[in-house]
């Protein structure tokens, strides 16, 4: 087998407008790029024996990656990188490529998309602000760090049996930045594992489609839930592992209508039923694609006997829901004293201060939330203290009903 050698200090890379590699071993030194570099095509293929071996270099590919090989594609450990660096490009099979570490820019197109193979990395995959689509296949993430993965408003996308995977092996948050624009309207649905030190394995996909339409009809139900969401749901499956975990599913407050409790398909009744839920509606993260953020948390959750969860609608005749604490000083996070509810016509906040004067007092119609930025009637901005609130909510019969309690301004 031949081997073409880049030699660290004499040529600072080597330049192709494409490159095809049978029964060769490419050797990367260093620091030393590899740039294959077309208008079109750009392309890099490797088949036979053929293998790339990266040790700290850049494979710069404006052209697709494609592996024809009868192996990897790339050796593996290596501390090698590919950069996609062109517009749309895609990962070729037929067969499975394990990279070293990605990194996916964004020159005129956002889309880089896996055809035919799944693939491995072994490092780190940097998305940037761009899209990887999977489709049917996985991309799994072997490095267990939980920075393996890192973005600005990039997302991996995936259809069917298609997944983001990470292993882990801490107590950690793994982000799984998930979302899509192929199957659906776009929506960047992100999903948090914190799992234990135990070594665990999770493939991920946010599925931006009715749930019935793939067999888990959403209105196969367990009290006290109604409908599943029927825009999206999420499949999150463990592959490796058993201990509990803490399971985040991020959803935009602002524009997700299913919002009660968090459901999962079960089996062998096939139905949605409720999980333990624990609801921030002022997370206080923002994340692209959202224009409020909020998440849904189930703790201590092992019951993967199915891997798909869905936001999910209760059929309470009316909601409301009291946060107890929020800091208005305009940081753009956790600013105002927001109460959400469903099912009533209007809805009457009133604030008091610890001598019982009414402060504030605001109505709001059947769309809330109902809120209060931290001022008085008349503008002014309360101090840091404990107030009382009182929420009444009217139905249309003229009954209504009320919740009083205390808040906390933090500045």
């Amino acid at each position: 087998m031949g081997k073409a050698i880049l030699l660290v200090g004499l040529l600072s890379g080597l330049y192709a407008q494409e490159m095809y590699v049978l029964n060769e071993t490419v050797y990367i030194a260093p620091q030393e790029t590899l740039a294959v570099v077309g208008a079109p095509p750009g392309d890099l293929q490797v088949d036979g024996a053929g293998i790339i071996e990266n040790n700290a270099g850049v494979v710069w590919l404006t052209g697709d990656w494609i592996n024809s090989s009868s192996g990897d594609g790339f050796v593996t450990p290596r501390d090698g990188w590919l950069w996609l660096v062109g517009g749309y490009q895609r990962l070729v099979g037929p067969t499975p490529t394990f990279y070293n570490s990605i990194q996916l820019f964004n020159n005129g197109g956002d889309l880089k998309e896996m055809i035919g193979a799944d693939g491995r990395i072994q490092n780190f995959l940097v998305l940037n602000d761009c899209e990887l689509r999977t489709n049917r296949q996985t991309m799994m993430v072997e490095n267990p760090d939980p920075a393996a993965i890192a973005r600005t408003s990039g997302f991996v996308s995936s259809t069917g049996v298609g997944r983001l995977g990470r292993r882990t092996d801490r107590v950690a948050s793994y982000l799984f930045p998930v979302g899509d624009r192929q199957l659906g309207p776009f929506r960047y649905r992100p999903v948090e594992v914190t799992p234990s030190a135990a070594p665990h394995t999770f493939l991920v996909r946010f599925a931006n489609v009715d749930p019935t339409t793939e067999g888990y009809d959403r209105t196969s139900v367990r009290s006290p839930i109604d409908q599943a969401n029927e825009f999206f749901y999420h499949i999150v499956e463990r592959a490796v592992g058993s201990d509990p975990i803490t399971l985040r599913i991020w959803y935009d407050e602002a524009s997700d209508t299913y919002k009660d409790t968090l459901a999962h398909w079960e089996v062998p009744a096939n139905r949605w039923e409720a999980v333990n839920t624990l609801i921030n509606r002022s997370a206080g993260i923002p994340q692209t694609g959202m224009t409020q953020s909020a998440y849904m948390e189930s703790q201590n959750y092992s019951n993967f006997s199915s891997p798909n969860f869905a936001l999910a609608r209760t059929r309470l005749p009316y909601v409301i829901y009291v946060p107890n604490v929020f800091s208005p000083n305009g940081d753009g996070s956790n600013d105002e004293f927001l109460i959400y509810y469903r099912g009533f016509v209007r809805v009457e906040l009133r604030i008091y201060d610890r001598w019982g004067l009414l402060i504030w007092r605001g109505e709001q119609g059947p769309e809330g939330p109902i809120r209060w930025n931290g001022l008085t009637q008349k503008g002014e901005h309360v101090p840091e203290d404990a107030y009382v609130f009182v929420v009444r909510g009217y139905l249309s019969d003229g009954r209504y009903t009320e919740r009083a309690g205390t808040v906390t301004v933090i500045r």
